[in-house]
């Protein structure tokens, strides 16, 4: 898959990038490219919470990422283990703009209190790829 997401991105002209979908042939395989919005949740600069009001935010946060991912807005959710980069979380966003990701995540819990931040960036998968 690693070969094919290199040639498939050095394949992409200024054109494709504008849209949101675009196919790709290698040898006598077609992908079926679609943009997604990779988001990476890092540890944000707010207060420290208490245990009730993490606990609280918490299920609050995964109830808010639960009913995106019911109405097919998240398309791949996780937390990451503990690391020294400050990594906390990545989804995958299936939406048309960044701006339409960025507002979901603006009413995120954590993220209102400033406990996550976030960074986004188009990520392109050919459709219907699946972890195994």
């Amino acid at each position: 898959m690693r070969p094919l997401l290199i040639i498939s991105l050095l394949l992409l002209s200024p054109c494709s990038i504008a849209q949101r979908t675009f196919d790709v042939t290698i040898g006598d395989s077609t992908y079926h490219m679609k943009r997604y919005w990779m988001v990476l949740y890092e540890a944000g600069d707010g207060p420290a919470l208490d245990s009730v009001t993490t606990a609280t935010l918490q299920a609050a946060h995964l109830a808010h990422q639960d009913e995106q991912a019911k109405r097919g807005i998240i398309a791949l959710a996780g937390p990451f283990d503990r690391n020294d980069m400050g990594w906390r979380g990545m989804l995958i966003y299936d939406c048309d703009t960044e701006e339409e990701v960025r507002g979901y995540l603006e009413r995120d819990p954590f993220v209102k209190v400033r406990r996550l931040q976030y960074r986004i960036a188009p990520w392109w998968g050919s459709v219907g790829t699946r972890l195994p």
